[in-house]
């Protein structure tokens, strides 16, 4: 096992982490071993050093002590410190979050405003191995990808974590060897959070039964990460040959996915970034054969099983149904233009179906925009006789979202347009027709 040494630790930061020496950082500082070990083994280095403590004030007199002994240390050895303190319950309720999840945000946060107005080039942790595999088990029992059991990275965007090839009880004994303060957090006692309980019940009954365990978790999570690279490869590929971007959402071909053997790992890593878990993914892909208009749901996005692909789009928190267009333009929610001139003798019609023209003396301005309703119908140009909307959907293959997204123009209560598709016959320009209104969608 490597041993827990100054010149290890930078070397890991060099190598392992890409930290430049003689560069500005960052160190997290709660007061626990980890962190006072870690600043220990960077100060004096050739690391320009300065300290961040949070004081999120959630355990009263131990969250106080932590501060207090932080300031000493960093006062004692004249290492620039930067405190903060945090209402976390306060912002735990307001945003509807866990304590653990409200003091993750609070801190990261301001470590980046740190990072920002300081020019600091990294921020520097004190996450160790012990970690690492508790986020392996913790990922593993809530379900995950590759990527989620490979482990935390020495290296996420500009955070660093030099620590993760060393213990815990590494980290204790050099403390104690080197006599550095520290303090203990009593709620990493308490079994109610699923970390706690897999560090002190499921951890060491794994301990007892292979002494090398620790190692043994290191070297699975190093394969485990080269595996999930070679994914990536797979997926980046997929994108790039597969994906269909069309701006506002993302156009997967159930055809392309059916092709390959892992699609429900493929479509996992796909879907991850649009927040949809594992179980989600799941029943996406026992639905791929089943009837189209079914929708799935992350946080943030939605997913529907059209005819022939899967269609991930964002969720609108607002949502406009209707609006109203005279002449002029407008472009909320979609930008449209109208205009009404006099019908000059050498005029063409438009044969682009997102540019029309119409009989300004048959059409009621102001036009209404509204999305489909059940029962609507219209006059196809070129039609004598009524059709549903709804049909005429069908048989231009329209999607569900393309069905959510078409706007449909009316004239008192007669359908003139569905905007973007076709025009109703009673409003088309005759050689009766003696003004224009032009519509153009942007």
């Amino acid at each position: 096992m490597l041993d827990l040494t100054p010149r290890n630790v930078l070397k890991i930061l060099e190598d392992k982490c890409g930290l430049s020496v003689h560069q500005a950082v960052l160190v997290a500082v709660s007061g626990g071993a980890d962190s006072m070990a870690l600043l220990h083994l960077l100060k004096n280095r050739r690391i320009n050093i300065s300290a961040a403590h949070c004081n999120f004030n959630l355990r009263g007199e131990e969250s106080d002590g932590d501060q207090q002994l932080v300031e000493e240390y960093c006062e004692q050895h004249e290492i620039k410190l930067y405190i903060k303190s945090f209402d976390t319950n306060y912002y735990a309720k307001e945003n509807k979050v866990s304590i653990e999840m409200a003091a993750r945000e609070l801190r990261y946060d301001w470590f980046n405003s740190l990072m920002d107005d300081h020019q600091f080039e990294a921020l520097i942790t004190g996450h160790h191995g012990n970690d690492s595999i508790e986020t392996f088990f913790l990922n593993l029992v809530r379900g995950t990808g590759v990527k989620g059991l490979s482990g935390i990275q020495y290296r996420n965007g500009n955070v660093l974590r030099p620590l993760l090839d060393f213990s815990r009880h590494q980290i204790e004994e050099y403390c104690n060897q080197y006599q550095i303060p520290f303090r203990y957090d009593s709620s990493n006692s308490d079994v109610k959070y699923l970390r706690n309980k897999i560090r002190h019940e499921v951890i060491p009954v794994l301990e007892q039964m292979n002494p090398s365990f620790f190692r043994t978790m290191l070297n699975n999570m190093e394969h485990l990460q080269e595996a999930e690279m070679l994914l990536q490869e797979v997926v980046e590929r997929f994108n790039a040959e597969v994906l269909v971007d069309e701006h506002d959402k993302v156009l997967i071909p159930i055809s392309k996915l059916n092709l390959y053997a892992e699609k429900k790992t493929i479509l996992f890593e796909v879907l991850r970034p649009y927040g949809f878990n594992a179980s989600v993914v799941d029943d996406v892909v026992c639905h791929l054969d089943g009837i189209s208009g079914k929708q799935f749901f992350s946080e943030t996005h939605r997913l529907i099983k059209d005819r022939h692909n899967l269609l991930v789009m964002p969720i609108e928190d607002i949502t406009v149904d209707h609006f109203w267009l005279e002449e002029g333009e407008t472009d909320l929610p979609i930008k449209v233009e109208a205009k009404i001139y006099t019908k000059p003798g050498d005029f063409s019609f438009s044969t682009n179906p997102r540019l029309i023209h119409l009989d300004a003396d048959l059409v009621d301005l102001p036009l209404l925009f509204r999305k489909w309703q059940e029962g609507d119908r219209f006059m196809p140009l070129g039609m004598s006789q009524y059709k549903k909307v709804s049909d005429f959907f069908i048989d231009n293959k329209f999607s569900l979202a393309d069905k959510e997204e078409t706007w449909i123009a009316i004239s008192g209560e007669d359908i003139v347009w569905i905007a973007g598709h076709r025009i109703d016959d009673r409003f088309k320009i005759t050689k009766r027709t003696k003004h224009i209104l032009e519509v153009k969608l942007g």
